[in-house]
């Protein structure tokens, strides 16, 4: 009988000790053995067949965080920096026409962190609390895996250049063409990139992947021989003096197009300036407001492209210094936003 009223109390005080929050509290604190990884990832995870990096923090999904960004630090691209690609690139890899790297293996705080495509067959494999106060996980890449995947993207960009290009021979010097070069050229670019990775994963791969890709610079030395080849014709109405039509001339040359006068190319960048002058109330000060509006047209489409506005206004004491202010404005102005607007339309014309 005794036995039995021991065993029971035992029992109950089990129960008891179990949910009573100052024991969970003890069990918590009580860690499992430090594996092998934490302090040298090699006796698990072998150098010929992985890389891996091993990141702490207080909690685990930071620690899983600086794994992966010391791993991707390998390749030199630790911390995702902002987007520059084009909204034509983005498309590209959303319907599949690019190859690119998987996001949705990976949560957004991971992404918003770490250049998804340094993580390409990468994996936060285990993790480890030290019962105090610290999180350990090791990031680890697969070479084999991720060797193979890298060279399905290469080759399968290699044939998206050639037949980008291979298309828009048909209609050798215009926009489209440039635009398709250029598209070339980004992808060649992504795959450089790839290539660099590579370098890293499965060197003795390189050189047969290398000799199968066309280069960035092939496709950017095309590209600018095509603009050299485009005349772009400037007409602008009230141009007193030709300094605006000269800016928008400097402006389409930066991109390496040919500025020109002659009406009869199939581009013509038409603007017109208005100036307005304006007194203020104190009598000494006189503002000239100054507002431009024009497009590129293709006159074998008749299409009106690259729409633009500028305006804003400057003042002096006298209204012809104010005047020549709001000149100087402009031709800054051109140069560097109307630049940047064309520019920014030739990166993302579609390209079929």
């Amino acid at each position: 009988m005794r036995l039995a009223k021991a065993a029971f109390c035992l029992a109950v005080c089990a129960v008891i000790s179990a949910t009573s929050p100052v024991f969970a509290a003890k069990k918590k604190a009580k860690a499992s053995a430090m594996p092998e990884w934490v302090n040298v990832p090699a006796t698990v995870y072998p150098n010929d067949a992985y890389i891996t990096y091993v990141g702490n923090a207080p909690d685990r999904d930071s620690a899983e965080i600086k794994a992966l960004q010391g791993l991707a630090s390998v390749f030199g691209q630790a911390v995702k920096s902002s987007s520059e690609a084009s909204e034509r690139m983005i498309r590209a890899k959303a319907d599949g026409k690019v190859a690119s790297a998987s996001e949705s293996v990976f949560s957004q705080d991971i992404l918003r962190t770490v250049d998804v495509d340094s993580l390409i067959g990468v994996e936060a494999r285990e993790f480890w609390f030290d019962g105090q106060s610290t999180w350990y996980a090791i990031a680890v890449l697969d070479k084999e895996k991720a060797a193979g995947i890298y060279s399905d993207m290469i080759h399968k960009n290699a044939s998206a250049m050639q037949a980008i290009v291979s298309r828009s021979r048909s209609d050798k010097n215009s926009f489209d063409s440039y635009a398709a070069y250029d598209f070339a050229e980004d992808i060649a670019l992504e795959n450089e990139n790839h290539l660099k990775k590579m370098s890293v994963i499965k060197p003795a791969a390189v050189s047969a992947l290398k000799s199968a890709c066309p280069s960035s610079k092939e496709f950017h030395a095309k590209k600018m021989e095509i603009a050299k080849n485009i005349p772009i014709c400037v007409i602008m109405q009230n141009d007193e003096g030709g300094r605006l039509s000269a800016a928008f001339s400097e402006a389409v040359s930066s991109l390496g197009f040919r500025g020109s006068y002659d009406g009869n190319v199939r581009y013509v960048l038409t603007s017109s300036v208005n100036f307005e002058r304006s007194d203020a109330s104190d009598g000494k000060t006189t503002r000239c407001r100054y507002n431009v509006e024009g497009y590129l047209l293709d006159t074998a489409t008749q299409q009106q492209i690259v729409p633009f506005t500028m305006s804003g206004r400057e003042g002096h004491v006298d209204y012809p210094e104010a005047k020549n202010r709001a000149v100087r404005s402009l031709e800054a102005k051109i140069k560097k936003d109307f630049a940047k607007q064309f520019s920014t339309y030739l990166k993302n014309l579609i390209v079929e």
